[in-house]
C-alpha cells in the first residue's frame, strides 16, 4: 500500500479547509509555511514552518519504524529522546485541539501517523482481531503458546473481560464483547 507523501497530504489538507473556512488567515498562514517548507524555501512564519516541520518528523518516524512515535514506554531508558519528544507533541496536538486552526486539523486528520485517541483507535484494532479470529474459527482465541497471534488476542480478551466483570468497560465496548461471546458460542 503506498503511504501518502508530505507533499499528497498537504494537498488535500489544502483543499478541504480552504472552502469551508476561507476567512480562517492563521490557517492561510500555517498552509502556506507547509507548502514553502515543502518546496524547501524558508518561510516567514516561523511557528507555522516549526508545526509543519514536526509533523513531517512525526509522519518520517511512522513510515520508518511503522508505529507512531509514543512518548511513553514501559521501558522508558529504551525509548529515545527523540520519539519521545515528537509522541509528547502528538499528545499537546490532542490536548489543544480546539486552538487548532482549520488547517492544522485538516492536516491531522489526514494523517495516517496521527491518531485523535490513540487508545480507542488500538482497543478497536484488538477487538477486530478478535472477531477476525472468532469468525475463522468459530470459538475464542485461547492462550496458545504455539500460536503467537491467537495467544496475544486471548491474553488481550483476557483483559478486557476482566474489566467487563469489574465493571470499569464503557456501554459501548460491554456491547461489543456480549456481541463477540454469543457469536463464539454459534
Amino acid at each position: 500500500m503506498h503511504a501518502p507523501t508530505s507533499a499528497e497530504l498537504h494537498a488535500h489538507a489544502d483543499a478541504l479547509w480552504r472552502p469551508t473556512h476561507p476567512d480562517d488567515l492563521a490557517a492561510a498562514r500555517y498552509a502556506d509555511a507547509a507548502a514553502l517548507l515543502l518546496s524547501g524555501r524558508p518561510g516567514a512564519q516561523r511557528r507555522a514552518t516549526n508545526w509543519a516541520a514536526t509533523l513531517h518528523r512525526y509522519e518520517d518516524h511512522w513510515r520508518e519504524v511503522g508505529h507512531a512515535p509514543r512518548e511513553k514506554t514501559r521501558a522508558m531508558a529504551s525509548l529515545p529522546t527523540k520519539e519521545r519528544n515528537l509522541g509528547e507533541w502528538a499528545r499537546y496536538q490532542r490536548r489543544f485541539e480546539d486552538q487548532l486552526n482549520a488547517y492544522q486539523s485538516a492536516r491531522l486528520d489526514l494523517s495516517p501517523a496521527f491518531e485523535w485517541d490513540p487508545l480507542e483507535t488500538l482497543w478497536r484494532a484488538r477487538f477486530i482481531e478478535c472477531v477476525t479470529f472468532v469468525q475463522a474459527n468459530r470459538r475464542l482465541p485461547r492462550l496458545h503458546a504455539d500460536d503467537r497471534v491467537e495467544f496475544a488476542s486471548a491474553r488481550w480478551l483476557g483483559r478486557q473481560l476482566l474489566r467487563l466483570q469489574d465493571g470499569r468497560l464503557d456501554q459501548k465496548r460491554t456491547e461489543e464483547l456480549h456481541g463477540l461471546l454469543r457469536f463464539s458460542r454459534h
